[in-house]
């Protein structure tokens, strides 16, 4: 979910962790600069920028690894 405040998104965050469906899972709150708004999510969008970026271990960057 989009919201242009972070008084919005905070809210957001809070119904998710109130919603039985996600029971012990993070909610994040993302804000993106280029668009401007903020984003409430599960590990959806964390888990998507991993995959296409890298990610970390450890304090140690993992680019994405090519199967080529």
């Amino acid at each position: 979910m989009t919201t242009k405040s972070k008084s919005e998104a905070k809210k957001l965050a809070k119904a998710y962790s109130h919603n039985k469906d996600y029971i012990d899972v993070p909610v994040y709150v993302i804000y993106c600069n280029r668009t401007e708004k903020y984003y409430v999510d599960t590990n959806g969008l964390i888990l998507l920028w991993e995959r296409l970026i890298g990610y970390y271990i450890n304090g140690v960057f993992t680019p994405e690894k090519n199967n080529s």
